[in-house]
């Protein structure tokens, strides 16, 4: 198995993850940790930023410099639609708003719940 479908495998996993936790949360009206929320946070960005790094490599029209991984880490808002559209065009926005809801998945999960009840 590749090592970017790994970083990918493990973004939406804690997204997952992240978003039952939510989802219980406000089932019950409990508020959810702040700083489990900020770890989930930072570790899907690290996972994001893993996975661009690695997938740079199978990409021949970016180029990587030295240090690229760390600034792709440092400049990783404005640079992540940029790569999604450099590297696939129109299906890499897609593949962003993708990534986008992963991150939001957490908000959907209460959204639906709210509506339910």
């Amino acid at each position: 198995m590749p090592r970017n479908s790994i970083y990918l495998f493990g973004l939406g996993f804690l997204s997952v993850l992240a978003a039952i936790y939510q989802g219980i949360a406000y089932w019950h009206g409990l508020e959810t940790s702040d700083r489990l929320m900020e770890l989930w946070g930072a570790l899907f960005v690290f996972f994001l930023v893993l996975w661009i790094d690695a997938d740079s490599r199978t990409q021949p029209q970016i180029t990587r410099p030295f240090e690229y991984g760390w600034l792709v880490l440092l400049f990783w808002i404005p640079y992540t639609p940029y790569y999604f559209w450099r590297t696939r065009g129109a299906k890499g926005l897609l593949m962003f708003a993708g990534i986008v809801c992963l991150f939001l998945s957490g908000w959907f999960v209460q959204w639906m719940i709210f509506l339910a009840r």
